[in-house]
């Protein structure tokens, strides 16, 4: 499976992570009773204090948008997911849940 891609955009006082609807669908399909959020604001302060207790964002936050319950269903069914920079297009961060 290809990569499943988390949009992640910039702002002055934090990163907004999205997902696009056609990704939102394919949570859907993959795990019905899933409830994908289309998009979590972090401010960059709640960041940098969760980060420094909790170790990085981004392994909280692609379960969390993708409203997906238990790691061990994500393991089964998704390879990787790749966080986005919208400005560039580049990937930023990658991750095999």
């Amino acid at each position: 499976m290809t990569a499943i891609q988390i949009n992640v955009s910039r702002q002055m006082n934090g990163i907004t992570y999205s997902l696009t609807p056609s990704i939102r669908s394919l949570i859907k399909k993959l795990f019905p009773r899933a409830l994908p959020a289309n998009t979590i604001f972090v401010a960059y302060d709640v960041k940098s204090n969760f980060e420094q207790q909790c170790g990085e964002v981004s392994e909280h936050i692609y379960p969390a948008l993708f409203g997906v319950a238990t790691e061990a269903d994500l393991k089964k069914k998704i390879g990787e997911v790749e966080f986005v920079d919208t400005a560039t297009g580049k990937v930023i961060r990658s991750v095999k849940p």
